[in-house]
């Protein structure tokens, strides 16, 4: 192929005019396209060659309008006009016939060595002597082009014929070519040039198009600068060429058609030279071979090829390679690595990371859903408790198998007759193999504790004894037997011992061995995920503002005061100044207990699973047995009202150098303050110790075997006390605040600073500080460390008559009806929360919200910012007490004269209660059964139960 590359300027084109005006007088070919075939000279004979050339040119119209190259160079050689030029398209198609009668008589053997491009072929002249010496040593095709049609280009307005070896043709010789042979011409038309020219904008041309991809700066060179020619990672020779290479050197020349299979002519003609005569854009039919000859390429020539197409790609057209590029570029390096590696990867990542990590892959769910030590250490770091029974549920219901994350889902029953295939094997043991090598002591019990569980597999049925699907759904229902149940009953038993995760997740998978749950390819078991999944729904609903919680109320104590309050998922205790503690059930509000035996009103009380101390205003202190509903130790030696009681049970302190725990107090203590200005610590009773009754002071306190010290000091009533592993701060209407050593009794700070009483005192053991609350409207920092002062906390106007310190976040309220949020660590205050019209009488909080009571309401808070979320509580005459956990508030409430228990719980919906049952008040009786709230009865509810 031939590529001529020109540059014209006017005064050459005038002269290039100039030399083909001799042969302008020709009709328009197009005109005699379907002329006959021309004749020659008369007198010499020539051979019979029409119809060869006429079906030939009928072969070439029928598949393009251009003719072949091999009937051109039969017939002679055809003057061709630059692709760019000054003339309209009627102008050259004048210009470009011959005069009448004239005959193309110009031979190759007249041209010599002066062998021409197709794309213009122009007889020999003068003009285009000396032009050997000018050839471009490294053009491309479009460097051509663009000097054909720059008028400015600084070549000189020379034409310069380039010559490739593919398209080195032997002319055939003068004597079989007859000197008078009619060399028809093809249409001007049929040239690129012309074809440009026709168009109706010159911004339609392929060549235009080209020139402006040739002209367009890329975003590679926007990004890399100036001076930057190539990618710095390239070979040297590569390097090196760079600057040469023109950006259209990665264009391929024009490859033929193929949508015919060719005949045996046309294969005959693409031995002597292309099908066309002019180079053609590249065409769908040519990617196949672009991109067999890119796969053929060496790799550094990869790059190259590659840098210099996306060098020229439009941005759109990089951000479609890049979203197909970087999917390609991922390393899926948890499936790669040791199931060991990967869990301790997996267990350092926190809550988010770790549910967008499980929507990696299908692999990676199954590493996250199955890391039970992870979920469950996560589980606990966030503040998650069990409640009582509620872990041995989800193991007997199959929560583990569930994804209940919507705010309507909640936990089935899949332990029910019918969830569970015959063939459970393969569930257990995929779960199994989870934790295989993880942990080899719980791997080992569990294994013996699955063995029972295993049963052969069943038999594959003959053809001749297909059971229908009733048989079938029979047979699966028989699968739940009684031994799957009692032998995770077992294992869960053992878990629990161990407090192994693993071990309570195989538990759960041989109670609920296999689930229909959710699609078949993402059934994994994950019990502690669950779990956490569960109660953080829970959490969240409470700031939700279309929570609807299941919301029931019952009388209690009458009319009179309840002073102090306590719960759990069963059941809920109030003390009053009725002198009685009664018991209540959680779920129904059903009275279940009332514990009698104080006689005098009841002004603290506290419980550690089934045992429950009180103390009165008869200056006793007894204990309970709270199932049993009876007292089991009286014990004396307060001469006053028993105001403060607190439950210390053991902490760890520090480590052995054998890796025991050190904890403090060594066993649980009772640890009481009363307004004789004393404080007294007991040994805690355990269930079967003896029973121990004093029935006044004693003369000697040894006599007690339950007594361990008195810690002596104050001179006025001690109104709070707060104690942890070895260390106890008590505060005093002596407007002292003192330090005490548990294990010796020795007070170790006495903390002066105060003006009037101590109302309210805590310990922060995480900073070795403890904070005091005082009717001087003061809060105090004290170190631990020297018994210093760090911070006076300003801002309350009135009695600061309660502190609470949980997650960081110091909150105190006082009489301004005012309650103030500070950051423990700095002393600053972050919040005022404003909106209650009295003092406040009661509150708590978790480090997520604040729960307060006043004259009229109880309100919700947020703690981040301070703001206020909602009123839980309206239309009340005054607030006792309120208690909350992660699901439910407990509030001691009056309503028009009576004593009401207001229970709220936000988790009733993760429980499938229905929404009738939900969002309004439900008044309830003694036996927990749905009455008229009528507030001007007189009936005496406790009266009734007792009866």
């Amino acid at each position: 192929m031939y590529f001529l590359p020109l540059e014209i300027d006017k005064p050459f084109f005038e002269k290039l005019r100039m030399q083909l005006a001799p042969w302008t007088s020709q009709p328009n070919p197009r005109k005699r396209r379907h002329a006959s075939p021309q004749t020659a000279d008369p007198g010499i004979s020539q051979p019979d060659t029409s119809s060869q050339d006429s079906s030939l040119l009928e072969r070439r119209r029928g598949s393009r309008a251009t003719p072949s190259r091999s009937l051109l160079r039969s017939r002679g050689r055809v003057p061709h006009l630059p692709a760019k030029s000054q003339l309209q398209a009627s102008d050259l198609e004048d210009e470009m016939q011959p005069s009448q009668g004239e005959t193309f008589d110009t031979t190759a053997e007249e041209l010599g060595s002066q062998r021409l491009s197709p794309r213009c072929e122009v007889p020999s002249a003068p003009l285009f002597q000396g032009l050997e010496s000018n050839r471009p040593s490294n053009q491309s095709y479009i460097d051509l082009l663009r000097a054909v049609t720059t008028e400015d280009s600084d070549l000189p307005g020379t034409i310069t014929p380039v010559r490739t070896e593919d398209d080195v043709v032997e002319q055939p010789p003068p004597s079989e070519q007859g000197p008078g042979v009619m060399r028809p011409r093809p249409s001007v038309l049929d040239t690129t040039a012309a074809q440009d020219m026709s168009l109706p904008s010159p911004s339609l041309s392929p060549v235009t198009a080209a020139l402006n991809l040739r002209n367009r700066t890329s975003y590679f060179e926007e990004n890399l600068g100036e001076g930057h020619s190539g990618p710095p990672n390239f070979s040297e020779p590569f390097r090196r060429g760079h600057d040469s290479l023109s950006d259209a050197t990665m264009i391929e020349r024009p490859i033929a058609s193929k949508a015919r299979a060719p005949t045996p002519a046309a294969l005959e003609e693409n031995t002597l030279g292309s099908l066309d005569t002019q180079p053609q854009a590249a065409s769908m039919m040519s990617i196949p071979n672009m991109v067999d000859t890119f796969d053929a390429m060496p790799s550094e020539m990869q790059d190259f090829v590659m840098y210099q197409l996306l060098k020229r790609c439009s941005k759109p057209v990089l951000k479609f390679v890049a979203e197909v590029v970087n999917p390609a570029l991922k390393c899926n390096f948890l499936a790669l690595l040791p199931l060991e590696l990967a869990l301790n990867i997996v267990g350092r990542l926190d809550v988010r990371s770790l549910c967008r990590a499980a929507q990696v892959s299908r692999k990676w769910r199954q590493i996250i859903d199955s890391d039970e030590r992870s979920w469950k250490r996560l589980f606990d770091t966030d503040g998650f408790t069990f409640p009582e029974g509620e872990l041995q549920r989800a193991v007997r219901e199959g929560w583990g198998w569930q994804h209940a994350s919507r705010p309507d889902d909640w936990e089935q029953d899949l332990g029910a007759v019918g969830n569970v295939p015959s063939d459970t094997e393969h569930s257990v043991g995929s779960h199994s193999g989870i934790s295989a090598g993880l942990n080899s002591r719980e791997h080992q019990s569990n294994e013996l504790a699955l063995a029972p569980a295993r049963r052969p597999k069943r038999k594959a049925p003959s053809k001749g004894r297909c059971k229908s699907r009733k048989q079938q759904k029979r047979e699966e229902t028989k699968s739940v037997s009684p031994t799957l149940i009692s032998d995770a009953e077992a294992l869960l038993v053992a878990a629990s011992g161990k407090e192994g995760p693993y071990a309570a997740a195989h538990a759960a998978a041989v109670a609920v061995p296999y689930s229909r749950v959710g699609l078949p390819s993402l059934r994994n078991l994950h019990l502690f995920k669950s779990m956490y999944q569960r109660h953080y729904m829970i959490r969240k609903s409470w700031m939700q503002g279309g929570t609807k919680p299941r919301h029931i109320a019952f009388r209690a104590h009458q009319r009179h005061v309840v002073t102090c309050l306590q719960f759990d998922t069963d059941k809920i205790l109030t003390g009053s100044d009725d002198q009685n503690i009664n018991v209540y059930d959680t779920q129904t509000g059903a009275l279940r207990k009332k514990l009698v035996g104080h006689e005098g009103g009841v002004w603290a009380l506290q419980y550690e699973g089934d045992v429950l101390v009180s103390g009165s205003t008869d200056r006793s202190v007894r204990v309970w047995n709270i199932p049993e509903g009876r007292c089991t130790q009286v014990f004396q030696g307060h001469t006053s009202t028993v105001r403060c009681l607190q439950i210390l049970m053991p902490s760890e302190v520090a480590r052995a150098s054998d890796g025991r725990p050190l904890m403090m107090p060594r066993q649980p203590l009772i640890i009481t303050g009363s307004r004789d200005s004393n404080l007294r610590v007991w040994k805690l009773p355990r269930p079967g110790d003896p029973e121990y009754f004093q029935s006044g002071p004693p003369l000697d306190d040894t006599d007690c075997p339950y007594f361990v010290r008195v810690l002596t000091g104050h001179h006025h009533s001690v109104r709070a006390i707060a104690a942890h592993a070895d260390t106890l701060v008590s505060g005093s209407y002596d407007c002292t605040v003192r330090v005490w050593q548990i294990s010796t009794g020795e007070m170790v700070f006495r903390l002066a600073g105060h003006t009037q009483k101590v109302y309210s005192v805590v310990l922060d053991p995480k900073r070795n500080r403890c904070i005091s609350g005082s009717m001087d409207n003061m809060v105090k920092v004290w170190s631990l460390d020297n018994g210093s002062v760090l911070y006076n906390l300003e801002g309350h106007t009135s009695l600061v008559g309660l502190l609470d310190l949980q997650e960081d976040r110091l909150v105190s309220a006082a009489a301004d009806s005012t309650l103030r949020i500070w950051d423990p660590e700095t002393g600053l205050c972050k919040a005022t929360l404003r909106a209650h019209t009295g003092a406040i009488t009661c509150f708590q909080h978790d480090g997520q919200k604040v729960i307060s009571g006043s004259d009229r309401t109880l309100k919700m808070w947020n703690v981040s910012n301070g703001k206020f979320v909602k009123d839980l509580l309206t239309d009340l005459s005054g607030v006792w007490q309120v208690n909350f956990n992660d699901r439910r508030c407990v509030a001691a409430v009056q309503r028009n004269g009576l004593t009401y228990i207001e229970v709220l719980d936000f988790g009733a919906a993760r429980d499938g209660v229905p929404e009738s049952q939900r969002g309004h008040r439900i008044v309830v009786d003694a036996s927990g059964n749905e009455m008229l709230d009528t507030h001007d009865t007189a009936m005496d509810l406790d009266a009734t139960a007792e009866e």
